[in-house]
């Protein structure tokens, strides 16, 4: 059985070697069975290919007494092999429930690390991917989730890779009978209490004694549902170009006329690529139904934890949850037009300056009201420039006035002007690639 791991993971090591001849290839090590064998097999295949450097990493939660037993394993395993590991202690935000704070702070450490072109190796198995897909069976989740753990995705400015993820978990137990490779069981794997143990223990036991297949057709299932997840995404980008492209904005007439299960798709999607999160079943079809039924002259305004949609000239913009926010009491800066300066609605990195020359001291304020500017030899009222370049109400208030003396000499934010004789000009920072990053 062990040989059919070796294929495995000589195949995935070949394929990196192809992508990234030089590459560091870190191993996720937790000091458990199934990542020391990860890590026993990659130090076996990587002996073909000097130029890839290997490494391990240890993430140390501190959650239990026998994390530092957990630490100590991994460095006798690593030793042993002769491979360079790296520990990173974590303290947990609490932002939900223990395993999803433990496996944020994971990720957050195993993104850090990787620079362009490296890859790192987990050690998730078939019985892990069906473990998935009855515990986001029971969320209720889409195809998305359903299709389970992705065998290779991208992370930070690497890769994650799971190379065992079609192997039997008995292919991996077989791995380490002949080695003297230390390894350890997590204690907390045995706590009912915990979803993916119960699961584990008290639903797939069952299940393997009536189908001894039963890892492998739900692994299977999890394929087929990830195809039909790539087919969706695939039709949603098309949409998506089909209404312009633009993924934060979307014209409600031409959403509309997708089926109902197409807006959600390339709402969804839309989202997805925002990096915000999805509305809730509920929200979302609150959401279309006002669409359906909204006019010029109405308003659509739907919010969920991480996000909302807002419609607004027969556009749905979407956005972050904290991206309307109150007006900021009434301030005002110094500015020598040049030097980026922190306001209260963000770092400005443009620079304003007189085409007469010079470099007169300038007065930063929020917007008040009434203000206007001087643009083609006329004085336009503020207002009005803000609604012909289609500055949506909610991000009016993000506005901010340059003045020269009592005269407004160029409007800063989500709406960049300069008046007459004057001239805005970018950072001398190549690598701003906003003009105003802004706070929330």
């Amino acid at each position: 059985m062990t040989s059919s791991l070796e294929a495995r993971i000589e195949n995935a090591m070949a394929a990196l070697h192809e992508r990234s001849p030089a590459a560091t290839l870190w191993v996720a090590l937790s000091g458990g069975r199934d990542s020391t064998c990860l890590l026993l097999l990659a130090a076996r295949a990587v002996r073909h290919y000097p130029d890839i450097t290997l490494r391990a990493v240890h993430v140390h939660h501190g959650l239990q007494p026998a994390a530092d037993t957990f630490v100590e394993t991994a460095r006798r395993a690593c030793r042993q092999l002769g491979i360079a590991l790296h520990i990173e202690r974590v303290t947990l935000e609490t932002r939900g429930g223990l395993e999803a704070d433990a496996r944020r702070a994971r990720y957050a450490v195993f993104e850090a690390l990787l620079s362009p072109g490296d890859t790192l190796w987990m050690a998730h198995h078939q019985k892990d991917q069906a473990e998935t897909l009855l515990y986001r069976l029971m969320r209720g989740s889409g195809v998305r989730g359903l299709a389970g753990i992705p065998s290779r995705r991208a992370l930070g400015e690497g890769w994650l890779e799971r190379p065992l993820l079609e192997a039997a978990r008995e292919e991996i137990d077989a791995c380490l009978v002949e080695t003297a490779i230390p390894w350890c069981d997590d204690p907390t794997n045995r706590d009912d209490l915990q979803d993916r143990n119960y699961l584990r223990h008290h639903v797939m036991t069952p299940l393997a004694g009536r189908w001894p297949a039963a890892a492998e057709q739900m692994a299977r299932s999890a394929a087929h549902l990830r195809e039909a997840d790539e087919l969706l995404q695939e039709l949603a980008e098309m949409d998506l170009a089909g209404l312009g492209g633009a993924v934060d904005r979307l014209p409600r007439a031409a959403l509309c006329e997708l089926s109902r299960a197409r807006q959600r798709l390339v709402i969804d999607t839309a989202l997805q690529r925002l990096g915000l999160a999805s509305p809730p079943r509920g929200r979302m079809e609150t959401l279309l139904d006002q669409l359906a039924r909204a006019g010029m002259d109405r308003q659509v305004q739907v919010a969920w934890p991480g996000g909302q949609a807002r419609l607004w000239r027969e556009t749905l913009f979407l956005l972050a949850e904290d991206e309307v926010t109150t007006p900021e009491p009434a301030w005002l800066l110094e500015w020598d037009g040049i030097t980026p300066i922190e306001t209260p609605l963000g770092t400005i990195r443009d620079q304003l300056q007189p085409l007469a020359g010079g470099h007169p001291t300038l007065i930063i304020t929020s917007r008040a009201g009434g203000e206007k500017l001087r643009l083609n030899g006329q004085r336009r009222p503020l207002k009005k420039l803000l609604q012909e370049h289609a500055v949506p109400p909610w991000q009016r208030h993000r506005i901010m006035l340059v003045w020269h003396g009592e005269m407004p000499v160029g409007v800063l934010g989500p709406l960049m002007l300069a008046a007459d004789d004057w001239a805005l000009g970018k950072s001398v920072d190549p690598d701003d690639s906003g003009r105003v990053d802004r706070k929330h």
